[in-house]
């Protein structure tokens, strides 16, 4: 039971490791693990901006940059090459660069278009991988996560010997891999949990949320009657097999084998069963924003779908949930009612705070909203709430008082 509880409030890189280390002493335990492999090719440039401005004879100036992973790079283009020709070279490499964080075509091509020798060019592309965030300007899945490694200072020898045979790992040939890294199962699992953690595709995070820099536990999308559907993020999540024929039937090793492939599929079963019901209850909120997050607590999903209070807060510890809009914490969507609607509903804190950001951002430039107004406000709404509530939650959003705010327009 308590090996079981374990699991169950793992995350999917942590599962990955616990089944590595077991499956490396296991030979009836195979696992899969697989990696999301960004597609590369030879065809056009991706990004069609021209990155200098010409204005006034500032040829060498990075001029102000679009938004996203090529306004990013261009900016740290500006800072890192100091030679007009350099910045060419790398300006090229950066039209290569799929929205992935991977180059999009070889170094020779790019050599090619940049009118420089290839010495040259990878001269570039290695300062180019020291950009942040670290993995950007990849060539293949083991550079990029060896970039990130690397860039923790975790790169020791056994961790290149795993980078070398990442086939093996996606294979699950765990015993294999223990060997060719020369490191104990126990070891293995922990560094197979760190590689797991690590972003296979550096380059979305600018088109999502940067919080979160490991691919997501669950996946939140629109089905097809306009409704949400969560599912299990395959490309993170371990896959278990047995084989009853690496070990004799009825064997320990087999036994071990088929539990554990039982308690991963409860343990996936009722993560899906815990998030199905919460994203159910928060629609609004995944429609509309935190404005309108509604109360939810462990103790209301466990009574919803029949199970402890204890393994709702397992399950929403660490996990993470990747929504149209960007990639959240499971425990974003829950949340206690402190604040009274005239209808007898609650009102969790981080909505309250979400309502005073916007009625602070379509305030009068020249009269600010008072905490008495936003009170007034708020119960004009339906939301009974204390203005000393109001004065709190307001400076938990980060925004100084009516005066303070005056101050600050006035200065600028």
């Amino acid at each position: 039971m308590q090996r079981a509880m374990v699991l169950l409030q793992m995350d999917n890189a942590e599962l990955a490791g616990a089944l590595a280390r077991e499956a490396a002493t296991n030979p009836c335990l195979r696992i899969e693990l697989p990696f999301p492999a960004p597609k590369t090719g030879g065809g056009p440039p991706r990004w069609r901006p021209s990155p200098f401005s010409a204005a006034e004879g500032e040829s060498e100036r990075v001029a102000a940059p679009a938004a996203g992973l090529y306004g990013h790079v261009t900016t740290q283009i500006g800072l890192l090459f100091r030679t007009p020709r350099e910045r060419t070279i790398a300006l090229v490499f950066a039209e290569a660069l799929e929205p992935s964080g991977w180059l999009g075509i070889e170094v020779e091509a790019i050599a090619t278009r940049a009118n420089c020798s290839p010495a040259e060019a990878a001269q570039v592309l290695a300062r180019l991988q020291e950009m942040e965030p670290a993995g950007l300007f990849a060539r293949s899945l083991s550079e990029c996560l060896g970039l990130q490694i690397a860039d923790q200072g975790a790169l020791t020898e056994p961790m290149r010997r795993l980078l070398d045979h990442l086939p093996l790992l996606a294979r699950g040939d765990m015993a294999a891999l223990a060997d060719q890294c020369a490191v104990s199962a126990e070891q293995l699992g922990a560094m197979v949990a760190k590689l797991r953690r690590l972003d296979p595709k550096p380059g979305v995070r600018f088109e999502a949320s940067p919080d979160f820099r490991r691919p997501p536990d669950l996946l939140v999308e629109r089905d097809k009657s306009d409704g949400w559907q969560v599912t299990l993020n395959r490309e993170s999540l371990p896959k278990i097999t047995v084989d009853p024929d690496a070990g004799q039937r009825g064997s320990h090793a087999l036994a071990e084998a088929r539990w554990l492939e039982r308690t991963v599929e409860r343990r996936n079963r009722m993560i899906l069963e815990v998030a199905a019901f919460v994203i159910d209850v928060q629609r609004d909120f995944l429609e509309h924003g935190p404005a309108r997050l509604q109360p939810l607590t462990n103790g209301e999903v466990a009574a919803a779908i029949g199970c402890h209070e204890t393994t709702v807060s397992r399950i929403r510890t660490g996990l993470t949930v990747e929504t149209p809009a960007r990639v959240l914490p499971l425990s974003a969507f829950f949340a206690r009612g402190g604040t009274a609607r005239a209808d007898g509903g609650g009102v969790p804190g981080p909505a309250i705070a979400t309502l005073i950001a916007q009625l602070i951002a379509t305030e009068p430039k020249d009269r600010p909203l008072t905490d008495t107004d936003i009170t007034e406000a708020l119960d004009a709404r339906g939301i009974r709430i204390s203005r000393r509530t109001v004065t709190n939650r307001r400076r938990e959003a980060g925004f100084p008082g009516a005066a303070d705010r005056m101050k600050e327009r006035r200065r600028t």
